[in-house]
């Protein structure tokens, strides 16, 4: 069972059409009837290009896309095009701009960025900001940041807690690890697992490994068992038999 930790999100299609815009001069070719479909189709060959690592071309085609349509999946392409180049400069500035146009997950990508160049304060500031405006990811990712950098087990359980009320499957596997690993507290890291049961593991895989990976008794995997009932909101109730 491995901790299965978020190192960077993806570069995803984006469809324009979900988006504030900006405060930019507006370009000439915003006001062609066909700004939409050419916006779209210069978006969809940016995300080619950059499946393919050609990331000069790929931006070729965003500032195209963004000329006909300021969209705020187009920012963040932006951001995640100029991070791979390693042009932090202009991927926190895109990064900044597609959140402040309504694209949350460029408040995310800030707070990685950032925790990767070990600023965590700014890190810990931009998953907050994600936060706010609704970022299950964040909330995973800031317990990470607290478990991983700041070292501050407190905080990386509530937070944890909250991106498992928030819905999120990753967390239970995360704070199941830091309470057998760090709390040393076998019963409640196995009452997470066992609450992952049809979420993303099968009841086999999930005793199986509680039994023979870490070696729990029998005794404990009922008391976990029914301590995972009053942890988690959708505990598994199937039985450990």
């Amino acid at each position: 069972m491995k901790n299965r930790l978020l190192n960077l999100l993806l570069l995803t299609l984006l469809f324009i059409g979900q988006s504030a815009y900006a405060t930019e001069p507006l370009s000439a070719k915003r006001f062609d009837p066909q700004a939409k479909v050419k916006a779209q189709s210069a978006f969809e060959q940016a995300n080619a290009y950059a499946k393919q690592k050609k990331y000069k071309k790929a931006l070729e085609y965003l500032k195209t896309s963004y000329e006909y349509e300021q969209a705020d999946g187009t920012a963040f392409n932006f951001g995640v095009v100029y991070e791979a180049l390693k042009d932090y400069e202009n991927a926190i500035k895109w990064y900044k701009q597609s959140f402040e146009m309504g694209k949350i997950d460029g408040g995310v990508n800030l707070g990685l960025l950032y925790k990767e160049h070990d600023e965590y304060i700014k890190s810990e500031q931009w998953y907050k900001k994600a936060i706010h405006k609704g970022s299950i990811q964040g909330l995973f990712n800031l317990a990470l940041l607290y478990e991983e950098k700041l070292n501050d087990i407190p905080n990386a359980i509530e937070w944890y807690k909250k991106a498992i009320n928030a819905g999120d499957v990753d967390a239970y596997d995360n704070i199941s690890l830091l309470y057998h690993d760090i709390k040393k507290d076998n019963l409640t890291a196995s009452a997470y697992y066992i609450a992952t049961i049809d979420k993303s593991y099968s009841k086999k895989q999930i005793l199986d490994f509680l039994r023979n990976d870490w070696k729990i008794d029998e005794t404990t995997l009922k008391k976990a068992y029914e301590l995972q009932k009053a942890l988690v909101p959708n505990p598994y109730r199937g039985g450990i038999d």
